[in-house]
Parts: C-alpha cells; sequence; structure tokens
C-alpha cells in the first residue's frame, strides 16, 4: 500500500510540474518608473503581458515625467533595490529579466552583485539606458565605467542605441552614422564585454535608408557571436510622435521571448516587429511624445488590425482558408499553358467569347455593388471598377478580330454552362446580401487574375516574343489593371475593418469567396475542355 502511495504521489508531482510548465513564464524588469506610462517598468509590464508572460519588477528610480519632459528623477536606495531583487529570486522561478535605468555606480553593483550570487545562468537582456527621449540625464555621469565593466558583462542581449553605443565604446557622439559602422560597432561591443547577442538600434539614423521599394526604413543590427555573424533587421519607418519608450518595449520583448524558449535572433526579430506593430497602432496621450500602443496584440479580433508589415489582413484571412484552392487557382494550366504559348488557339478563342459575356454581368454586379454604397468615394470606385471591366471587353473584342472575329459574334455567343453557373452565382449575392458580400464574391475574380498573370510573366518559362496569348497577359499585369485591384482590395479592407464580422458573419463570407474561387477554376478547366 506504501508503494502505491509513493507513486500515486509522483504522479501528483509529475502533473503539478507539468501544469506549471503551461503557465506563462515569469519576467523580470529592473528599471526606473515612468509616471507617464509610456516608459520603464510601466512598459514593460505591458509588454511582458501582450508578449504572453508574468510581469515581476525591482524599481531602480522614481521618475516625475509625462510625454513632454522629465521633471524630476531620484534613485532608490541600493539597499532596497537589493531586497526587492532577492524578495522575487528567492521566491519566483525568473526564465528571462530585463534591466533599464539603473541610475547609479552604487546601484549598479548591487545588482550586479545579487544577480551573479543568484541567477547568473538566466537570460538577462540590458537595456543601457543613459539618457530619457526628452533629453533628461538618466545615468550619473561617473557610472558609465560600471555599468561597462560590471553589468554589461552579465548580459546575454544588449541593446543600445547610437548614443548609448558610442559611450560604451569611448566614442564621439555622431562617431556612428550608417549601417556598416553600426554593424562595427556592435561587433566591438561584443568582442570587448563578451556578450552573446549585441543589438544597435538604427532608429536615430541620420541618414535615410531605403529598401528596394525606395520605402524609408529602420535598420537594427544584430551581431551574434557565437556564429560572428551580423544580422540587418528592417522595418517600416513610421512618420509619428508616439516613440517614447520604445528602448524598454525592445528589451522587454526580446526578454518575454528568450522567456519563452525562442532563440536569440528569433527573440530579437519577434521583438523588433512587435514595437513596430507598436508604434503603427498608437494613438494620441499627451502633448509630447506619446507612447506606443503596448496592448495592440492583445486586441483579439478574427480579422487583426492592417500594419505595414501585414497591410490586407482581411484578403489574407480570406486567402489562408481557401489555401489549396487559390493555389491550384493562380496555378491553372490555362494561364501557365498561355503563358509558354502552347495554348491550343480555339480553345483561347472560346475562352475569350465566354470571358466576354461573363465580364457584362461582371460589370452589372460592381454597378450593383455601386447601387447599394452609400458615399460618394465607394460609388465612384466601384464605378471605376466596372469601368475596367468595359476596357476588358474590348481587349477581347480586339483579341478576337484579329482572328476574324466580330463583335456580333462576340454578343451573340451561346453561355456556358460555367459562365452561368458563375455570373448568376454573383448575382444571387449581390440581390441576398450586402456590399462586402457582394465584393467578396467578386473578389477572386479581380484578385486572382492580378496575381495569377503577374505570377505567369515572372514565370522562366513564358514567352514574350512571338505568343499570340502575350497581350492577354500584358493586359492584366500593366499598371491600369493592378490599380483597379488595389482600389479594389482597398475597398474590401476598409469594409471589413469598418464593421469587424462577427465569426458567423466571417464564416459565410469565406464560403462565398470560396465557392467563387472554385467558380473561377471551372471556368478555366471548362475552356481547356472546349466543348464542342
Amino acid at each position: 500500500m506504501a508503494k502505491n502511495r509513493d507513486n500515486s504521489s509522483m504522479d501528483e508531482e509529475n502533473l503539478k510540474r507539468q501544469d506549471i510548465a503551461s503557465f506563462p513564464p515569469a519576467v523580470l524588469t529592473i528599471a526606473g518608473s515612468d509616471s507617464g506610462g509610456g516608459a520603464g517598468i510601466q512598459a514593460d509590464l505591458k509588454t511582458f503581458m501582450a508578449n504572453g508572460t508574468y510581469g515581476l519588477s525591482v524599481i531602480t528610480a522614481i521618475t516625475a515625467q509625462n510625454t513632454r519632459e522629465v521633471r524630476s528623477a531620484v534613485g532608490v536606495e541600493p539597499e532596497l533595490i537589493r531586497q526587492q531583487l532577492e524578495a522575487v529570486l528567492d521566491d519566483i522561478d525568473v526564465k528571462a529579466a530585463k534591466t533599464g535605468m539603473v541610475p547609479d555606480a552604487k546601484s549598479i553593483e548591487t545588482l550586479a552583485s545579487v544577480w551573479t550570487s543568484k541567477v547568473s545562468s538566466v537570460p538577462l537582456v540590458i537595456d543601457p539606458v543613459m539618457v530619457a527621449t526628452s533629453g533628461h540625464q538618466l545615468l550619473d555621469p561617473g557610472a558609465l565605467e560600471s555599468l561597462c565593466s560590471t553589468l554589461l558583462p552579465l548580459a546575454t542581449v544588449v541593446t543600445p542605441n547610437l548614443r548609448e553605443a558610442e559611450a560604451i565604446l569611448g566614442l564621439n557622439s555622431g562617431d556612428i552614422g550608417s549601417v556598416s559602422q553600426m554593424e562595427g560597432a556592435a561587433q566591438d561591443i561584443a568582442e570587448r564585454y563578451n556578450i552573446p547577442v549585441v543589438v544597435v538600434k538604427g532608429g536615430h539614423l541620420e541618414s535615410p535608408v531605403v529598401d528596394t521599394q525606395d520605402n524609408l526604413v529602420i535598420v537594427d543590427v544584430v551581431y551574434i557571436q557565437s556564429e560572428a555573424k551580423v544580422s540587418c533587421i528592417k522595418s517600416p519607418r513610421i512618420d509619428t510622435q508616439n516613440s517614447h519608450g520604445t528602448g524598454c518595449t525592445l528589451s522587454s520583448a526580446i526578454a518575454a521571448n528568450l522567456a519563452k524558449g525562442m532563440s536569440h535572433l528569433g527573440a530579437v526579430q519577434q521583438g523588433i516587429r512587435y514595437v513596430n506593430e507598436a508604434m503603427q497602432a498608437a494613438y494620441p496621450v499627451g502633448g509630447g511624445h506619446g507612447p506606443v500602443n503596448h496592448a495592440y496584440a492583445l486586441q483579439v479580433t478574427p480579422v487583426p488590425r492592417p500594419t505595414m508589415h501585414s497591410p490586407n489582413p482581411f484578403t489574407d484571412y480570406l486567402k489562408a482558408r481557401s489555401a489549396t484552392a487559390w493555389t491550384k487557382y493562380i496555378c491553372h494550366p490555362f494561364v501557365q499553358q498561355a503563358g509558354a504559348g502552347t495554348l491550343d488557339r480555339d480553345v483561347f478563342i472560346y475562352y475569350l467569347k465566354q470571358d466576354y459575356m461573363y465580364l457584362k454581368h461582371y460589370a452589372r454586379s460592381y454597378a450593383m455593388a455601386a447601387f447599394k454604397s452609400d458615399t460618394p468615394r465607394e460609388i465612384s470606385v466601384l464605378s471605376g471598377i466596372a469601368q475596367n471591366c468595359i476596357k476588358e471587353s474590348e481587349l477581347h473584342v480586339g483579341l478576337c478580330g484579329k482572328w476574324g472575329i466580330g463583335s456580333d459574334e462576340m454578343d451573340h455567343v451561346e453561355e456556358s454552362w460555367a459562365s452561368v453557373a458563375y455570373t448568376r452565382y454573383i448575382l444571387d449575392r449581390g440581390a441576398c446580401g450586402d456590399v462586402l458580400e457582394l465584393l467578396v464574391a467578386m473578389y477572386p475574380c479581380l484578385l486572382g487574375y492580378g496575381e495569377a498573370l503577374v505570377r505567369q510573366a515572372e514565370d522562366p518559362q513564358t514567352v514574350k516574343e512571338g505568343n499570340l496569348y502575350w497581350p492577354w497577359l500584358e493586359f492584366y499585369i500593366g499598371r491600369e489593371f493592378q490599380d483597379t485591384v488595389e482600389r479594389g482590395r482597398r475597398m474590401i479592407e476598409e469594409l471589413a475593418q469598418r464593421e469587424n464580422p462577427s465569426a458567423g458573419r466571417l464564416d459565410r463570407l469565406v464560403r462565398t469567396f470560396n465557392d467563387t474561387v472554385s467558380l473561377e477554376i471551372a471556368f478555366w478547366d471548362n475552356a481547356l475542355q472546349l466543348p464542342q
């Protein structure tokens, strides 16, 4: 019996361990308090929660500040810092930690002493805070040596901005002014203080950096010492006043990610993205440099808010739930054969005639959507797309005319079952549903042609010279049609964000989208089969 009781006790203990392992990991911030709530421990604790961890805090300083200024700052007595830190570490299993503002040498030395004696193996992210966004000095001038010699060697990750990196390396202000100099600084800091990962933040870089599409970007440099590898992480540059506390937020996000078991590079990459999207989602607070929106990641909706990383979330949502069929559609053999110039001419002519008939109904459907709309802008956009359908029809007439087929013959073609099924389905959605559902029903045609033919044009197997079907592809990859696709995409995204559809409503919209994707596939299938 005793043996059974022992086994039962062991089983209960194992279950308890499994339960604990499933809880959010505990992450500690050792930093100053920001009464304005945008930086310091306030930002850190918000970040920990938003990133799925449990936040702990040791307060090193108390500041009187808002979005405009830091009015005063008082350091907490080192003995109280020690007591806070020991109280937390003696009781709670900390999985990662970060430091922010540690204002003086004595506080730094106290922190380092407790840390090395209790939890030296726990990942530690050090944000070497020296000056506030407002320009207020947050680190005693004589404490830099203690920071570098005592605290930095304990770090797993260090996240200096340009001015902080210069101070750590003993350089003059402005000496780091390019991405290549940031890379050198990251490597120098890592090697000098034996730090596994150094992230030199490029938000203050004065020389503009652009990506391959000429968009302004921020470049953050990551050096991983074990691999002697530099990575440059590019993010959209956000034109905003809401940048207060971004350094605190980044180091906290990295610590949270490390606590969850992410790799060093993965933790940094995900942290940078979190901060960038939190800036994009920010709202006005105060009259100066406001905070980011730390809670944006907690605002759970089936369709997330658009960001620069994911500007079309509703479109992505629809396509993700039609993945197999969508791929089959945009990679259809009809398009592939047209691109290669191997498509049977009679098949292509049959398709042009049927699509000519289809486009009449498609234009009517966009006119119906304009009729259902209640703003001048929506009516203008949707009417414009209907007009583009007429231009497509003229393309078809022109191509058929080269083979002696006149517009009168085009107007009297017998509509195929595939076209009837497709067009009547769309018109039914328009009659029974609202503007958004009608646009979703028409979306696979607009979006799919925009994607499928661009994809085919970029395929190495595509032939341009001497290809009878290249003018057809060229129309859909051209600026005018692609602009029409973008206008339609923006309209659908705006309507979806405005409505914020319920789960039931989304299910219906997804079914509608999937139905018309299948009807698009059937339309091209029918052409390849060339009914006699």
